[in-house]
């Protein structure tokens, strides 16, 4: 017996030393490609959001933080168990579905957060109040501080121009938002609040994320990650957590799937023709939509039409290739706005794509959309007039008394 057991120990001592040597090589290539080429983890700067699918941006905040960022679960009154997060009811109840929405006043550049938008709604309740929706420019994400923002010079201009200093400019705009989220908020965030002005700047997201994400055309950036997180097997997204290779090895694999889909776009008229016509009609039917609602609400609401650097560039005869190549980027716009052109609601559009097409220019951008400052005052300066024309046209915005007793 003792002979015979040998050989079973020898395959065991060899099986246990395979293995710790593996993880040994493993552990050490891991920590080459963390030193030695900067490789990461995998990291989440965006939190998921209840309907929106994604929050704001977090910067260099790890996982397990962002729960607990504004409109997290932590937030909305969900606490961290041993497997997940459970509902606690010895937290205050919401005391309004606009709370799932409340995110979207929290960002670095919004001036006013939903309890105070909700505080002075119900003090004041002869304020002017314009609620702004959109992506990254409607925030003013290029300022440096709020106060640098288009929406903060709109404000004092329109105090100035009323000549009256209860005009709030409330941001409820979310960066890398699309018209499709756009539409939630508004109806999620605005339509239950007073409003004297409901203004979206937009477009240029729904233009170009299904080409920088690879999504289809209306839909939210992060909704094919989202996808592969619930459906796809888990232990790779677990894995890529914990290892910087294996993230690595993922973010390859997105990005060749992304690479491939952009050069599809650019190469291949038939496919680009087709896309083409179903960002441009996913976005007016849901512009459409809102402009219907505010309509019948008898609610002044406007939709302004972003510029972008590569259609200015075109306008100007320079080359600025975006996303995609800018010949592309004209397609897309042009056919955006012949879509609006034809809309029932076509008074309600403003076109501000050509509104750096003078002084500076190119210039006025930080980068391939977002204004600098100069920028986001030509900006604000540009939507001055079509406001002030909206608000002295407008019947007195309905108070909300209801609302105001329940968030007493």
């Amino acid at each position: 017996m003792t002979e015979q057991g040998k050989p079973a120990r020898h395959w065991a001592r060899w099986i246990v030393a395979s293995v710790a040597i593996l993880a040994a090589s493993a552990i050490a290539a891991e920590i080459v490609a963390r030193t030695a080429f900067g490789l990461e983890t995998l990291e989440y700067r965006r939190p998921y959001q209840p309907v929106f699918v994604s929050g704001d941006y977090h910067y260099l905040m790890p996982n397990e933080k962002l729960p607990y960022v504004p409109g997290g679960p932590v937030a909305l009154g969900y606490r961290e168990g041993r497997f997940g997060f459970y509902y606690d009811a010895t937290t205050p109840p919401p005391l309004s579905s606009t709370m799932l929405a409340d995110f979207l006043y929290t960002h670095r550049h919004a001036r006013y957060n939903a309890a105070e938008v909700d505080r002075i709604t119900c003090a004041e309740p002869d304020a002017t109040l314009v609620h702004v929706l959109g992506g990254s420019v409607a925030q003013g994400f290029s300022a440096d501080e709020p106060p640098d923002t288009w929406h903060a010079r709109l404000e004092l201009l329109l105090r100035d121009r009323l000549r009256r200093p209860d005009v709030y400019v409330f941001n409820g705009a979310m960066g890398g938002f699309v018209s499709v989220q756009e539409r939630l908020a508004y109806h999620l965030a605005v339509a239950p609040r007073r409003a004297s002005l409901v203004l979206f700047v937009n477009g240029y997201n729904d233009v170009t994320i299904p080409a920088n994400s690879g999504v289809r055309p209306g839909d939210p950036f992060q909704l094919g990650l989202r996808y592969s997180q619930l459906f796809n097997d888990g232990f790779i997204w677990w894995f890529a957590r914990h290892s910087a290779i294996a993230h690595t090895v993922l973010q390859n694999a997105f990005n060749e799937h992304v690479a491939a889909f952009r050069r599809r776009l650019a190469e291949d008229d038939v496919v680009f023709n087709r896309q083409a016509r179903a960002i441009a009609d996913i976005y007016i039917e849901n512009m459409n939509e809102v402009l219907a609602a505010c309509e019948a609400r008898g609610q002044p609401c406007l939709v302004a039409i972003q510029p972008a650097r590569s259609v200015t560039a075109g306008h100007i005869g320079t080359r600025v290739d975006d996303i995609l190549p800018q010949e592309r980027m004209i397609q897309l716009y042009a056919l955006l706005l012949e879509r609006v052109a034809a809309s029932p609601h076509a008074a309600k559009f403003i076109d501000l794509t050509r509104v750096f097409d003078r002084g500076e220019k190119l210039q006025h951008y930080a980068d391939s959309v977002h204004p600098n400052y100069a920028g986001q005052q030509v900006l604000a300066n540009a939507l001055l007039a079509p406001s002030l024309a909206a608000l002295r046209s407008a019947p007195a915005a309905p108070p909300t008394p209801g609302r105001c007793r329940r968030l007493q």
